[in-house]
């Protein structure tokens, strides 16, 4: 091998084990967080699951600073989780084993609005035959799409004084 793809190979090396720690300690999160929303709540469906919604966003700010986080709850309530950039989160492969349909897609936001983007609904429209709830995390408030209730958008938010405001925003039966 030549010295060019000797440096870049042992550059990539030195790169392999950046960020696994974060990698491994959001996994548990979720996934223990998920654990406990099957015990207390069922199986994913019209439902918010507030544990799982919080380590989500934790690992969102916290663990990955300013990188969206998503993560699908698939038809056999399997999660499937990935990191993107502060703007875009996707899969890199087809998480393996996914089975449709997508109970829920959930994705923050880490810079703070929860609003489902261009790219979301595009994301949503695409997917709509085969997900049932999408959800986009905010510093302190959500949007949750709901396929089983007409298409039907709401916008929750935590108010300063700790109240809930709660607007829904139509369906496409109206």
């Amino acid at each position: 091998m030549g010295k060019i793809k000797d440096r870049f190979f042992d550059e990539i090396n030195l790169d392999d084990d950046s960020g696994y720690e974060e990698y491994e300690l959001a996994d548990v999160a979720i996934r223990d967080a998920w654990e406990i929303c099957k015990e207390q709540y069922g199986e994913m469906s019209n439902t918010q699951h507030p544990e799982l919604n919080e380590a989500i966003w934790d690992c969102s700010t916290m663990l990955f600073p300013g990188l969206e986080v998503q993560v699908v709850i698939d038809g056999a309530d399997n999660l499937h989780w990935s990191v993107g950039s502060p703007g875009y989160v996707d899969f890199p492969v087809t998480p393996v084993g996914m089975k449709l349909p997508i109970k829920c897609w959930i994705h923050t936001h880490p810079f703070g609005s929860a609003y489902f983007s261009g790219t979301d609904w595009n994301t949503i429209n695409t997917w709509r035959i085969y997900m049932e709830r999408a959800e986009v995390l905010g510093n302190m408030e959500w949007g949750v799409w709901d396929g089983e209730a007409g298409h039907q958008y709401t916008h929750i938010k935590v108010t300063e004084d700790s109240n809930l405001l709660l607007r829904k925003i139509g369906s496409e039966e109206e």
